[in-house]
């Protein structure tokens, strides 16, 4: 792999959630300095495989090595994993001027090998509530880059910048409620909708919910006859179910400000970014936590609801006849809210934010390194 005299190394992998987010600060720097050179470290089964060469990014893999959370087979596989990933990475980060990780099982090994290759660090945490990975990097000097302020006490000397959004959210948070009705009118007709019947975005995440889609096939013909329309995100790996008069199934929704720009009400993961893009947005969101990880989502979605901007349902609560039952209650809280003009106030420019300090490290980066030549000429 070639390498040019600035070259930022992007860690984050495995689901959109990490991707997308630094997919958006690349996009920024690319546009900024065309000259900066850029690599995303990945796995071969993680949806960057997909994202990051569509986007027209270099992409470079290294072996997955998940920790292990209980004994098994795994578990003693592990570490050979673990140091193949990290050789494989210390190979892609020798030379490179900055390393910004984003998350998945990518960090871990980068931050390492950034470490031991005196490569600075950048560390975007997106949840509220930081994962192990990231306490890592921190732990090795890495500088954090909050989404949430409710972080800051997790870190020493943070920066609160957000999450990095697409264009495309960002411009529809700006519009106005004109505007954005309109724009709702123009999406829901281009999709074959009735612009006058109230719209359900249901998506379980980049790999879709088996609960979500085993719920919405029971509620789904009470739902039409209710005249709810619903457009469904199932899952690229899960079976397409047939669309109907008013029920759109999708297998992946590649344009998110699309099908947020249709919908009146959300029923959602709440992942960072999908409760940052549903926060800004102003769109009312039933949250339905996955309890993985160190239980972020919970946290992620606990800042929008206290702000009136949704609800938490556990996921085993979630069934048909619970969205039944609520689903106009739903669409009556979500009118209060929109009407009401509320929105979170999370940055709409983190991805500037983080692409202005990565360019300043590259400055410094630069210098560095001119004075070093500078000094060996002296002694030549």
């Amino acid at each position: 792999m070639s390498r040019v005299n600035r070259w930022i190394v992007f860690a984050g992998a495995g689901t959109a959630g990490h991707v997308e987010p630094a997919l958006a600060v690349a996009r920024w720097i690319a546009k900024e300095d065309p000259s900066i050179g850029i690599t995303f470290i990945g796995t071969p089964t993680g949806v960057e495989n997909q994202l990051v060469p569509a986007a027209g990014f270099d992409l470079q893999l290294i072996t997955k090595a998940s920790f292990p959370r209980s004994v098994n087979k795994d578990a003693f596989l592990w570490p050979i994993r673990f140091v193949r990933s990290i050789v494989q990475t210390r190979s892609i980060l020798r030379g490179s001027s900055l390393l910004i990780g984003f998350g998945g099982y990518v960090c871990a090994p980068a931050y390492l090998m950034a470490k031991l290759e005196g490569v600075t660090t950048f560390i975007h945490e997106a949840n509220a509530k930081p994962g192990m990975a990231n306490k890592l990097g921190a732990a090795l000097g890495g500088v954090p880059l909050l989404a949430f302020e409710s972080n800051t006490k997790s870190f020493k000397d943070p920066l609160v910048v957000g999450i990095p959004l697409r264009s495309s959210i960002t411009h529809i948070a700006r519009l106005t409620p004109h505007e954005r009705e309109l724009l709702r009118s123009q999406s829901l007709i281009q999709r074959g909708l009735d612009p006058a019947k109230p719209t359900l975005l249901v998506f379980g995440g980049s790999l879709g919910s088996a609960r979500f889609n085993e719920a919405m096939a029971g509620a789904l013909d009470a739902l039409l006859t209710m005249g709810v329309q619903v457009i469904h995100a199932v899952g690229k790996t899960n079976p397409l179910p047939e669309a109907k008069p008013g029920y759109q199934p999708l297998a992946y929704i590649d344009d998110m400000a699309s099908a947020y720009a249709s919908a009146d009400c959300v029923i959602s993961r709440s992942g960072a970014v999908t409760t940052t893009e549903t926060g800004v947005l102003g769109l009312y969101t039933i949250y339905v936590p996955l309890n993985i990880g160190n239980g972020e989502q919970r946290f992620n979605a606990e800042i929008v609801v206290a702000n009136g901007g949704g609800e938490i349902v556990n996921n085993e609560h979630f069934t048909s006849q619970l969205i039944i039952d609520s689903v106009g209650t739903w669409f009556e809280r979500s009118d209060v809210y929109r009407r009401s003009g509320r929105t979170m106030n999370f940055p709409l420019d983190g991805a500037m934010r983080i692409g202005v300090k990565a360019l300043a490290q590259l400055r410094i980066v630069e210098r560095n390194r001119d004075a070093a030549r500078a000094r060996r000429g002296r002694r030549g």
